[in-house]
């Protein structure tokens, strides 16, 4: 298959009452999902839309959604899905920094003469079938954007051939249930999010769009009423129903096949908490990003004990590790390298943004990410922190996820931020958040304590102190860029 689109179209001859997407209690078979697809794709075309010209699709988990991405898709234009919470001012902003032709929302925005359809109009445009070709695996065909470190988003171009390729490695690792039902709750405009939608219609299975963790009843409800076997959810998800909700989630140990983690890294105490809770379900963590897909998968309940690690690579994926000039480079544990990608999956690069592009792909292809990592003997990759993370104590350097992963097997403590402060004699100094548990005193000296009976000397941070909330991002991920302000409370 060149594209998901056509992936669609082939299982809605071959399957053509499966139903493909669930969503706001409404369900749509392949049959009739491609027939919507292929309408709109239609309607765009008679409405000017040309190949290569950017389609913005706020984010709302329907099957509207559905059919606006893969019909933008099918007449060769781009999708480019936007929060669902974004304001006017924002789609605006959007709408004139991707020089959009068309604009798919709830409602349409002042300011702006783009040519806009309502979201709820989607489905409704005359049944007229999609005359032109399939596109081609190096087309554009999506751009997601990513916040960096630097606070500045960045726009991911994808063409069908990576997106493709992502769903290729999923399925060949994961080994996705013919009756797979695929729980999608993470904001749909995301690339983990839509990539499971994506490996979804790949596989001809189904996938249930959910708004979000925050309604845990409704969460549950959707799982048992339709049957869920597999989940996506971030690890602040995760962390979430473990602390809220463990017993509720027992009851769909026999129903859930797997889970599936990623986007930031879990700390070991949940997984083990997940492995207790589901012990028939694989817990996948998946290791990748917006730029490079998914390249990694780790099956935590076949290879317990190894902290820290990704995998080992994918189908379409080449891993190795570099040093800070990008020569392939021995990394250990204790001097790990920068993970460096090769693969069908990689990006074409960032929207019109040439400089920043090389800087991270090079003219073979080869991304080069901000992680930091190491392959052990037997092929697992480990990923010990991002490079702008890593705190340098006097040459010493400190992953903050194995400080904070430590901290968390302490029971009482839920959530733990460790960060680095200015040292006038190493440099840089860690310091640790903690956020308790209700019920639970903070005590700064048996923290320290046992942190120094579990790391190296070098690591226990200099500094520990409670916080009421951990900063995050909108899509759980920690908030390190604003850790210091932790400090200044």
């Amino acid at each position: 298959m060149n594209s998901i689109v056509e992936s669609i179209k082939h299982f809605a001859n071959v399957s053509p009452d499966k139903i493909a997407v669930i969503a706001e209690d409404e369900e749509i078979t392949y049959s009739e999902l491609y027939k919507k697809i292929s309408a709109f794709a239609a309607h765009l075309v008679k409405r000017g839309i040309k190949v290569g010209d950017n389609v913005i699709i706020k984010g709302i988990p329907s099957i509207d959604f559905a059919v606006a991405v893969f019909g933008t898709h099918l007449c060769g234009a781009v999708n480019v899905s936007t929060e669902k919470t974004l304001g006017d001012d924002g789609l605006v902003a959007m709408i004139e920094r991707m020089h959009a032709k068309l604009l798919v929302a709830d409602e349409k925005p002042e300011g702006t003469d783009v040519d806009f359809i309502v979201k709820t109009d989607v489905r409704k445009v005359p049944d007229c079938e999609y005359q032109g070709e399939m596109p081609t695996g190096d087309m554009l065909c999506d751009i997601l954007f990513t916040t960096g470190s630097t606070g500045q988003s960045k726009g991911v171009m994808l063409s069908h051939r990576n997106i493709v390729a992502v769903s290729e490695n999923m399925n060949h690792s994961i080994n996705y249930l013919k009756d797979n039902v695929y729980m999608i709750a993470a904001p749909i405009n995301h690339a983990a999010a839509i990539r499971k939608l994506y490996v979804s219609m790949f596989t001809g299975t189904t996938a249930v769009l959910f708004d979000g963790f925050m309604n845990l009843k409704g969460y549950f409800t959707y799982m048992e009423k339709y049957h869920v076997t597999s989940c996506h959810m971030p690890p602040s998800a995760i962390h979430m129903l473990v602390q809220l909700a463990a017993k509720k989630l027992s009851e769909f140990s026999d129903q859930l096949d797997h889970i599936h983690a990623g986007s930031a890294a879990l700390p070991e105490t949940d997984k083990e908490k997940i492995s207790e809770i589901l012990p028939d379900s694989r817990l996948i963590f998946a290791y990748g990003s917006s730029e490079a897909g998914c390249v990694s998968l780790y099956d935590f309940a076949s290879y317990q004990g190894k902290i820290n690690c990704v995998g080992k690579p994918n189908v379409n994926a080449e891993i190795f590790m570099v040093d800070d000039d990008k020569k392939p480079y021995k990394a250990t544990k204790e001097n790990p390298g920068r993970i460096a990608i090769k693969g069908d999956m990689v990006m074409q690069g960032y929207y019109k943004d040439e400089e920043l592009t090389k800087t991270v792909i090079d003219e073979n292809g080869v991304f080069y990410t901000s992680d930091l990592g190491y392959i052990d003997d037997e092929g697992f990759i480990y990923m010990v922190g991002r490079a702008d993370d890593v705190i340098n104590v006097g040459g010493l350097k400190i992953a903050p996820t194995e400080v904070e992963h430590e901290v968390l097997r302490m029971e009482g403590i839920v959530e733990a931020a460790c960060f680095a402060t200015d040292n006038k004699l190493t440099g840089k100094v860690p310091n640790l958040a903690v956020v308790m548990a209700e019920g639970y005193e903070f005590d700064g000296k048996a923290i320290a304590k046992f942190l120094f009976e579990n790391l190296e000397a070098y690591k226990v941070p200099k500094n520990i102190f409670p916080v009421d909330e951990i900063p995050k991002k909108p899509n759980g991920k920690y908030d390190r860029t604003n850790f210091y302000k932790l400090a200044e409370k």
